[in-house]
């Protein structure tokens, strides 16, 4: 007989919201904050460093997911689970007693270290817990996880801010990892632990983390020309990052990165270029809907939720095309994300609210149609040799891409006056900016994913494309909250 084991028999049901657990702290926390920092930078009069919170969460995310292995290996699961719950806590407690927005961020950054290492976590748990045949049904539980928690996050952060405060929002938030690391205890305590010693690439991820600082801090300092400076020292400091990377035995980036010949680093490309053109929507979206369109910080938090939403509706979606459509969904992926950034750009300032949501959809599918299938392709088209390296810089590159595209957001909308009082030419004059902005970083996007395409032909005249679509898991792990 043909062993099929059951997802839901009693002894998996503990493991399953272990490892869900993970990921849907990761979500609701990322959707309450980006709920309730609007709220709490107008009380501290702090709108300049509104992108600060976004850039230093995402760049401390990577660092704590890259820190995950180590970690494990040294300690323990349970212990490292343990650790990093009792970071994320600290994290929303100083956010939530903060007197300054500096404060704030370290709060934020402490909680993106212990969420990065909790999700990381919690997909290596999944291998150590669960059946092989079970794996792929468990990652898809984790994306309905995700799903739940966009709906829940705006919903919780909105209405604790509405009906107290934003702190209110960061104290809710330093209770959730409690649960997981109550069950943690009880799933993990007797799992014997052989000490692994592990290196992280520590080194080069501070070195990327200063680059993106320094692109954000840019805007702060004195003088316009110490500004421009600190913008050059923040991309040197990461072409110094690919160099050393070049040169170490572990890599972050496959070596072919970042040419624009070999196919995967044209999509890493594309990867890295897409969640560039869009952070100013978790940005700006949220502040600019509450602070000058007057809504209400839940209905604003759901408003810059639609985009995830649609994200992952999609992505379900599109799961099962035929692989003679892949193809196309790749192209028209990016190609959508124009349109709809374009749309944001004209439409959020002054336009009907039907319009901004159906741009956010918009760029909610342009993600969720071609990020799986852009996964796949750059993974089969791995160096020999770098299979590893090449998916793991897929979720370094996307948070990067992220935390880069939030600073320069910053930049851009203090200088046009996003700092200030909002009125009705500022925030036109951001949008056009920001969004329009995007939506050329997006058409570029779509250039190359052409262009990948074009050399995978190249390479294979009759290429051979899996028939089975990526798993659930390959389209969430890719995600950025964001």
């Amino acid at each position: 007989m043909t062993d099929n084991p059951t997802l839901l028999r009693r002894g998996n049901l503990a493991p399953l919201l272990l490892v869900n657990l993970g990921v849907a702290m990761h979500a609701t926390i990322w959707y309450m904050a980006t709920t309730a920092m609007p709220s709490a930078v107008e009380e501290l009069n702090a709108a300049a460093y509104l992108s600060w919170a976004t850039s230093v969460y995402l760049v401390t995310s990577i660092l704590g997911g890259a820190m995950m292995a180590p970690a494990k290996g040294r300690l323990g699961a349970l212990k490292a689970m343990v650790i990093a719950g009792f970071v994320v806590m600290a994290g929303g407690v100083i956010s939530a007693i903060a007197p300054s927005i500096f404060l704030i961020l370290a709060g934020r950054a402490l909680q993106g270290l212990g969420e990065g290492l909790l999700v990381a976590l919690s997909y290596a748990l999944v291998r150590e817990l669960f059946p092989n045949a079970l794996v792929p049904r468990v990652f898809g539980s984790q994306a309905v996880s995700w799903a739940i928690a966009i709906v829940i996050g705006p919903l919780l952060g909105g209405w604790l801010t509405e009906i107290s405060s934003w702190r209110a929002a960061f104290v809710c938030a330093a209770l959730l990892p409690i649960p997981m690391q109550i069950l943690g205890w009880a799933i993990l305590r007797r799992q014997k632990h052989v000490v692994r010693a592990q290196e992280a690439p520590l080194l080069r991820l501070l070195l990327l983390a200063l680059g993106v600082m320094a692109i954000a801090a840019a805007d702060r300092l004195p003088h316009p020309f110490l500004g421009f400076m600190s913008v050059l020292a923040g991309f040197a400091l990461m072409a110094l990052v690919l160099r050393l990377d070049r040169r170490s035995r572990t890599h972050l980036f496959p070596t072919a990165f970042p040419n624009l010949r070999h196919p995967a680093s044209l999509g890493l490309w594309v990867l890295l270029l897409m969640p560039l053109s869009e952070a100013s929507v978790y940005v700006y979206g949220p502040y600019i809907l509450q602070l000058h369109r007057g809504l209400t910080p839940t209905m604003a938090g759901y408003f810059g939720a639609i985009h995830a939403i649609a994200w992952t509706v999609f992505a379900i979606i599109v799961g099962p095309l035929h692989a003679r459509w892949q193809n196309a969904a790749i192209l028209s992926g990016p190609a959508v994300l124009v349109f709809g950034l374009a749309g944001l750009a004209l439409t959020l300032a002054a336009q009907p609210l039907a319009l901004v949501a159906l741009s956010m959809v918009l760029v909610g599918i342009g993600f969720g149609v071609s990020n799986a299938f852009l996964n796949q392709r750059v993974m089969a088209a791995a160096q020999p040799g770098q299979e590893d390296a090449t998916a793991g810089a897929i979720p370094t590159l996307g948070g990067v891409g992220g935390a880069v595209s939030a600073a320069l957001a910053g930049l851009v909308g203090n200088s046009i006056g996003m700092d200030r009082n909002l009125t009705a030419e500022i925030v036109s004059r951001a949008s056009l900016a920001l969004f329009g902005g995007g939506a050329l970083v997006a058409a570029l996007a779509a250039w190359l994913a052409w262009r990948l395409l074009d050399a995978l032909k190249a390479r294979s005249p009759t290429p051979r494309q899996t028939q089975d679509s990526p798993d659930s898991s390959t389209r969430l792990s890719q995600r950025t909250p964001k």
